[in-house]
């Protein structure tokens, strides 16, 4: 089998992917550009680790397709000040991409193997500012509050009230916003305007893949 260049293909996401659909940060496409998405991924699905499209990295969860995860970031306007929230961090690629823009990350999880693994990746390609943090994730992580950002990993039915809370003041938080698994996913953008309060816009649409713990609940039919 032919070695695969990753070096290229991951040239070719930024080219053919990202910056096409509107991502101009150069901070942003450098990130996208050192952080190597294919060690995120188990060894029978690197190959297809820059596929534009959803990705799934164990059963039912997956790293959201480059163009989508790129728009989000770029929509929060991360700054190197500043303290982001991954909320479902999973195989914990957007946190290193976050990592490189921003001077802490915390990397939420509820479940441990994925914890073990993205650790083991972040040491080793030296992301030293990423704190992983183990809980729910409807719940958030208070305990570290407030966050300058925050992003969900996948889509959710609603932005839960106690994680918009966790922001600091003008702190932004994006999620892709899906009512039901028949309807197309609404990409959106809070901001935090005062005290109990916040801003909210609609960004684009996008198919993302409900995140675990936020997916619409099955309905009853009697």
């Amino acid at each position: 089998m032919d070695q695969i260049d990753y070096v290229s293909a991951r040239e070719a996401m930024i080219d053919s992917q990202i910056h096409p659909m509107g991502v101009v940060n150069e901070a942003l496409l450098e990130a996208f550009a050192r952080v190597p998405r294919e060690d995120y991924f188990p060894e029978n699905k690197k190959g297809i680790s820059y596929c534009d499209e959803d990705v799934e990295f164990a059963t039912g969860r997956f790293l959201m397709e480059p163009s989508v995860c790129a728009r989000l970031i770029q929509a929060v306007d991360p700054q190197p000040h500043e303290v982001a929230l991954a909320i479902g961090s999973g195989a914990g690629y957007t946190a290193s991409i976050l990592s490189l823009l921003t001077s802490t990350v915390i990397a939420l999880e509820e479940e441990k193997e994925f914890i073990h693994h993205a650790q083991n990746v972040w040491d080793r390609l030296g992301y030293c500012n990423i704190a992983a943090a183990y809980g729910p994730l409807q719940q958030g992580a208070p305990v570290n509050a407030p966050y300058d950002i925050i992003i969900f990993n996948g889509a959710v039915t609603e932005i839960p009230r106690e994680i918009k809370e966790q922001l600091a003041d003008n702190g932004r938080l994006v999620a892709v916003v899906r009512k039901d698994s028949n309807s197309i996913g609404k990409a959106t953008l809070v901001q935090k305007i005062g005290t109990g309060s916040f801003s909210e816009r609609i960004l684009f649409d996008a198919g993302t893949p409900f995140l675990d713990g936020f997916k619409p609940r099955k309905k009853f039919v009697f």
